[in-house]
């Protein structure tokens, strides 16, 4: 497969921009920002351990970094898990759940299945204290672009109930969603998708008090 350099820039550039831009990748892979700015100018080629590094910080592929092969959540977790643990690391549970960015998927009662390494530093940035923190898989175009199909989503499972506007985790019996809500007058609720093919759903107070929430997601290959 013929690599194309101009595109491997656009690719590189838009995982940097979803971890949160140039600055935070390179103090999290200790690469200068300098060097960071020219690989995405297309303006110098990427060493291989530079390229790695900046794949692990942006949780994405090399492969698709270099080839614009889909990143699965599956091969994210693959790449992730192999990778190399450090001091700036903490192994964050990862759910064996189905989150649905669309019509809901029904689960099982969701339990741990492994961990993958997540940077501490960015924990400590979302605010979020390592024992209230829990990856799952996504699967749907409802959240797209925020949330890509197949992303691995960090939820904090703190949050029981939509406090104020954001993404979150829906639980509907054994159905599990993923849903931006905005909050409206007289306790009622909106349920809404970042792709404008999806209407709104809106629940009355009394519909809106019985939702149940299993957490609010915070990351999905960039902050939320």
């Amino acid at each position: 497969m013929l690599i194309d350099p101009a595109k491997m820039a656009e690719r590189l550039s838009d995982a940097i921009n979803r971890a949160g831009g140039r600055g935070r990748v390179a103090s999290l892979t200790e690469i200068p920002q300098s060097s960071i700015d020219r690989y995405c100018r297309n303006q110098s080629e990427i060493p291989a351990l530079r390229m790695g590094e900046i794949a692990r910080a942006c949780a994405v592929t090399t492969d698709y970094l270099i080839y614009g092969e889909d990143f699965s959540a599956d091969l994210v977790r693959a790449e992730l898990a192999a990778s190399p643990v450090n001091d700036n690391v903490v192994m964050i549970p990862m759910l064996d759940v189905i989150a649905s960015a669309g019509p809901g998927i029904e689960n099982a009662r969701p339990y741990e299945i492994g961990k993958l390494p997540f940077p501490r530093t960015w924990l400590l940035e979302l605010g979020l204290p390592e024992k209230f923190a829990r990856f799952a898989d996504s699967r749907g175009d409802s959240m797209t672009p925020t949330i890509p199909d197949g992303a691995i989503c960090l939820i904090d499972i703190r949050i029981d109930r939509p406090r104020k506007d954001g993404i979150y985790v829906l639980v509907d019996g054994n159905n599990v969603r993923i849903k931006r809500i905005a909050i409206g007058w007289q306790g009622a609720i909106q349920l809404l998708s970042d792709n404008e093919r999806y209407a709104a759903e809106t629940l009355a107070a009394p519909d809106a008090e019985a939702l149940r929430v299993a957490g609010r997601v915070v990351w999905a290959g960039g902050e939320i």
